[in-house]
């Protein structure tokens, strides 16, 4: 590792690392209009699971989870701390669905990154995406150059449809 840097000594207000539907950057943007991409990153030692089941989407939905030797791969974004505060309510934070936590991140540069990111209060057995969550993670790991190894492992995830 390189350096740790911390959202004090980064030029964003709050760093954001995001694995799921919200890779896709649109999709993020309707949310977050201010947020901007800061850089590829990976969680040591955690992995992403289809953990809740989403009355929204109607199928499954990410959630990382602790995996002792894996990665969750994803990207960090710079987010006002007032769009952060709007995330938790979409995220849905004040009705216990996900938290905020913070973790440490690694960023492409092998840098130490102190970012938040969400995670599912209540873990439930593994659900099946639907065809368009899938196909959000699947778009904003293209447009991010993620792993091609971990893109197609994305499409070939089973869906509901």
């Amino acid at each position: 590792m390189k350096n740790f840097i911390s959202p004090e000594r980064s030029s964003v207000h709050m760093l954001y690392f995001s694995y799921g539907s919200f890779l896709d950057s649109e999709t993020l943007r309707r949310h977050c209009p201010r947020a901007r991409f800061v850089s590829r990153a990976i969680l040591p030692n955690f992995e992403v699971q289809f953990n809740f089941m989403s009355s929204t989407y109607g199928g499954g939905v990410t959630g990382v989870e602790p995996a002792p030797g894996r990665m969750a791969r994803g990207v960090v974004y710079g987010v006002p701390p007032e769009e952060m505060e709007h995330l938790d309510t979409v995220e849905g934070v004040p009705e216990g669905i996900y938290y905020r936590q913070r973790v440490l991140v690694v960023d492409e540069g092998g840098n130490l990154l102190e970012a938040q990111t969400y995670r599912t209060t209540d873990p439930k057995g593994r659900f099946k995406p639907t065809k368009r969550y899938l196909a959000l993670m699947v778009k904003g790991a293209k447009e991010h150059g993620l792993d091609p190894e971990y893109v197609e492992e994305l499409e070939k995830i089973p869906t509901l449809e």
